[in-house]
């Protein structure tokens, strides 16, 4: 498996950290005792001097970044966090005197629970190896992310070996262990059937789906049929008259770059299908103040079947 894509591996601590990872001689230091600011607190709980595990303390103090600041820590990807709803997030190195690196930490609060599920899903890998860490997490060669509630964990280490991806993940089992139940997967990803839905393909899209808009706070999936994939987005973009008026828009902007070929008048409330200018054939329907549009696949006729079954969901 290829290595995890970690954002800003370099700059996620002060030089002088990374510098320590040179010494390998030497037993670390006693970790200061860190003056939280004041909205802080409970992650320096989550993030502790001795973690529980064997052998590793943490070294140096925790750093916490907020929305003024978080490009300091992953420049050029902080806006993307500000999508899902970043509130704060910390950083912390991990020392063991027996390992050849430490283990960097990035604990990040998120809104809620469905945007932490949010930007984990956004960063997660085709081939990520799935362990059950928190709600859901997954392992790489030198790096495990994972999310529980409204928190994602992002750990990494200087060097591949199977000792340190053991250590990392019974670190992240402690972690997360510490941060409390982790609840289940957002209620509206039982709208999307299993019949060839893709593993893991579930995501959250808080802004501007499909590059529209007026189309927010969406579901998205993928499906494989027929020898084609099929991207479909579920939505409630509010009550019966709001669904209405963001399907007209999202007819009038098909029909500019694509082709409505048809109107239909069920299921739900109808809707049409058509040609996008992007994925080919394509299907949008409401139902009430939902709607459920899906893109690809071998045909017009797939694709209304699959928006179809979504609106069928409960």
């Amino acid at each position: 498996m290829r290595r995890l894509n970690v954002l800003a591996l370099g700059i996620m601590l002060a030089t002088g950290m990374l510098a320590s990872c040179s010494r390998k001689d030497k037993a670390p230091e006693k970790p200061a005792e860190v003056a939280a600011p004041a909205d802080a607190a409970e992650m320096l709980d989550l993030v502790p001097a001795d973690p529980g595990i064997a052998g590793w303390v943490r070294e140096g103090e925790v750093r916490f970044f907020g929305e003024d600041d978080l490009f300091e820590l992953i420049n050029g990807a902080a806006e993307s966090y500000f999508v899902y709803g970043f509130r704060q997030v910390a950083a912390a190195e991990y020392r063991n005197p027996a390992q050849p690196s430490p283990i960097l930490l990035e604990l990040y609060r998120m809104e809620d629970a469905r945007n932490g599920f949010g930007i984990y899903r956004s960063e997660l890998q085709s081939d990520a190896d799935f362990r059950p860490i928190g709600a859901e997490g997954y392992i790489g060669e030198t790096g495990l992310n994972f999310w529980t509630g409204p928190y994602y964990a992002k750990m990494v280490v200087y060097e591949e070996s199977e000792e340190l991806k053991r250590e990392m993940e019974k670190f992240a089992l402690r972690l997360a262990e510490r941060i409390g139940a982790p609840g289940g997967l957002p209620p509206e990803v039982a709208l999307f059937p299993e019949k060839d839905l893709v593993p893991h393909s579930i995501r959250f899209l808080p802004a501007d789906v499909l590059g529209q808009t007026y189309l927010r706070d969406a579901f998205e999936a993928r499906y494989r049929s027929g020898g084609g994939e099929t991207r479909v987005v579920v939505l409630s973009p509010g009550d019966e008259a709001a669904a209405r008026e963001a399907l007209d828009k999202y007819r009038i902007f098909t029909a500019g770059g694509g082709e409505v070929l048809r109107e239909v008048s069920s299921p739900g409330n109808g809707g049409f299908v058509g040609t996008d200018a992007y994925y080919g054939p394509m299907a949008a329907l409401r139902s009430g103040g939902r709607i459920a549009i899906a893109l690809g696949g071998p045909s017009t006729d797939v694709a209304l079947g699959q928006a179809a079954a979504c609106l069928r969901a409960k």
